[in-house]
């Protein structure tokens, strides 16, 4: 049996009263064709369908239903889309969480969704809290049925939750509703469809960040597969060019960061799909559009741009060989349904050429922050005719033909490897810490041009050493909130106007004590020595001891990547989870070294994206 071409989507229904009842649509249109596949497992719509019917019986025998939260704490694979149609069908709110986090965090995100019910796999069920209540373990013996939506649906009831960081130190969760996914979606392929039609898409991110969403919606809500690709092979480029040369796709999303990391290993024209690319989540560098047209001249490459609070990415620019001589790629026009206005700090509007802060409305907005009204209120506000926006903080020009170009931050929010990080979050964990008495965290880019990397300055009473600092940290904060660096300063000095002084403050930083921190026993082998090498290099550290461990002393997922890089090229054998199971100097040379040849089959539990 032959599977139906695919349509565009405007050819779907356009009054569906929720997302559920459009999947349905789609699912009943092209169930032979191939939905979502991971690794070695592959459904069909008509699977897909099934499955997530058998899970909304599930769901409704324990009572839940319309506006009740299902939490999904599940490594990337099918039982992610199940279950977010699943609750869906119900009438359910979705909100994923992502396994790489401490349990701590997961504890502190469940609570705050008040999650009815939880979905897990067999690997993550015993990280729960022990009093959760609802625990479904999502595997084989799952019962499938006809996936049929509840009727009382309503396109304003809310559809999933997102968390992005906190300025208060407390996580946020974004609640956005049926009508806004369905405006995106449509509005998407309504910008795409005259340009390219992909019939496949690779996710390369999480499910608990709304950028990888764009993958997910595009595809199956159009009748398109997704492949979804696990942590360790999105971070090693070797094994994710083969996954592209062995299961080819026309589109995938990246985040700037993620790309030039990969791209630091191999061609990156491997690295790129069929048809499209669109980059978002963080400033789109023009090298690397040069890098990707010059690679690939016939390949679609979209810059995207949108917060959580307007649903996924509501702007897109058609990035051009032109674009990559400018200073910033444009982030282009908004799709339809959005409403842009660019105003001053009075309100009024700029004119184009001048910048200003953007203000989004239309059907793309969220109904605001779960459970803290004040915070929606402030940032959610309306116009005199009562229209309703939501102020970005981002800075933007606008040129004579409507195309916008983002210029920075009106506030203190960054973006670090697409992550929206709010310092205070990070602020209020470190004065949480024995002895801290203040704490200032930036952002700042280790060399012009590279990606921006979290400092924290800290002035403390505690004999903690930066390291230790670290550790408890990630048993609170999610991978991305962690500093590269930890420097403690005898104070954080102030202009005359009250403004902390950042030339003072990394002359301070420089003269410490603490920068010349002894660094621990020293490597003692030649491998360890050619390590602990490398290691210094990467993490820009005068030396590294022998003990010290690598996500402690300023690592992340993306320096992983070059570490990767510069072992591979002498032990061609190595896999990256080798890196990650074997956190230190000494430990790491051991395994090169022959000694430990066991393979990392937990390692990519670490790894955040």
């Amino acid at each position: 049996m032959h599977a139906a071409p695919l349509r565009t989507p405007s050819e779907f229904s356009s009054d569906h009263r929720s997302v559920a009842a459009l999947f349905r649509e789609v699912a009943a249109r092209y169930g032979p064709r191939p939905a979502v596949r991971h690794g070695d497992t592959e459904l069909s719509y008509e699977q897909l369908a099934s499955a997530a019917g058998g899970l909304a019986v599930w769901l409704r025998g324990q009572g839940i239903g319309r506006g009740d939260v299902v939490a999904t704490m599940v490594d990337r694979s099918v039982w992610s889309v199940v279950s977010i149609l699943g609750a869906w069908s119900v009438g359910a709110v979705h909100v994923h969480l992502e396994p790489t986090d401490p349990d701590a965090r997961i504890a502190t995100l469940l609570t705050a969704t008040g999650a009815q019910a939880v979905l897990v796999d067999e690997r993550n069920r015993l990280r729960l809290p022990a009093r959760t209540s609802v625990v479904r373990v999502l595997d084989a013996t799952l019962p499938t049925a006809p996936y049929e939506p509840i009727h009382e649906s309503e396109p304003q009831d809310p559809a999933y939750l997102v968390f992005t960081s906190g300025s208060t130190g407390v996580p946020k969760a974004v609640e956005v509703p049926h009508a806004a996914v369905l405006n995106h979606h449509a509005g998407f392929w309504r910008h795409m469809t005259p340009i390219t039609i992909p019939q496949s898409f690779g996710l390369t991110t999480t499910f608990a960040a709304d950028l990888g969403l764009i993958s997910v919606f595009g595809a199956v809500l159009s009748g398109a597969r997704l492949d979804i690709y696990d942590r360790h092979t999105t971070l090693d480029a070797d094994a994710f060019a083969a996954e592209l040369e062995n299961h080819p796709v026309d589109a995938v999303t990246y985040t700037p960061s993620l790309l030039e990391a990969l791209a630091g290993q191999r061609d990156i024209a491997s690295l790129l799909p069929g048809r499209m690319v669109v980059v978002a989540g963080e400033a789109f560098p023009p090298r690397l559009a040069a890098a990707m047209l010059e690679a690939r001249p016939d390949l679609h490459v979209f810059n995207g741009y949108g917060p959580s609070e307007a649903t996924i990415e509501m702007m897109l620019h058609q990035v051009r060989e032109a674009d990559t001589r400018r200073a910033r790629v444009p982030v282009g026009k908004a799709i339809d349904g959005v409403v842009l206005r660019l105003l001053d700090e009075d309100g009024e509007p700029v004119p184009d050429g001048t910048p200003g802060i953007l203000y989004i409305g239309g059907r793309c907005l969220a109904h605001g922050y779960r459970g803290d009204q004040d915070l929606t209120e402030r940032k959610f506000t309306r116009d005199a005719d009562g229209e309703r926006f939501y102020r970005t903080d981002d800075l933007m020009v606008r040129d004579g033909e409507g195309v916008y170009e983002y210029l920075g931050r009106a506030d203190r929010q960054l973006k670090v490897r697409g992550n929206r990080v709010e310092p205070g979050e990070i602020e209020s964990a470190l004065l949480a810490l024995p002895g801290i008495q203040q704490a200032l965290v930036v952002g700042e880019e280790p060399t012009p041009g590279a990606p921006t990397e979290l400092i924290a300055y800290v002035v403390t009473t505690s004999p903690l050493a930066p390291e230790e600092m670290s550790r408890r940290l990630r048993e609170h904060l999610a991978g991305a909130l962690i500093p590269s660096r930890i420097d403690i300063v005898a104070a954080i000095p102030v202009t005359v106007n009250g403004k902390v002084d950042l030339a003072a403050l990394h002359a301070l930083a420089a003269s410490s004590a603490a920068s010349d921190r002894p660094a621990g026993d020293p490597p003692r082998t030649d491998t360890e020595r050619f390590v602990a090498t490398l290691w210094s290099s990467v993490l820009g550290r005068p030396e590294v001891g022998r003990d010290q461990r690598f996500m402690e002393i300023g690592g992340d997922s993306f320096k992983a990547l070059r570490i990767f890089a510069g072992l591979r090229r002498s032990y061609p054998g190595m896999t990256i989870g080798q890196l990650y199971e074997h956190p230190t100097v000494a430990a790491l040379a051991t395994v090169l070294d022959g000694e430990d040849t066991r393979q990392a089959e937990r390692s990519v539990q670490t790894v955040e994206l």
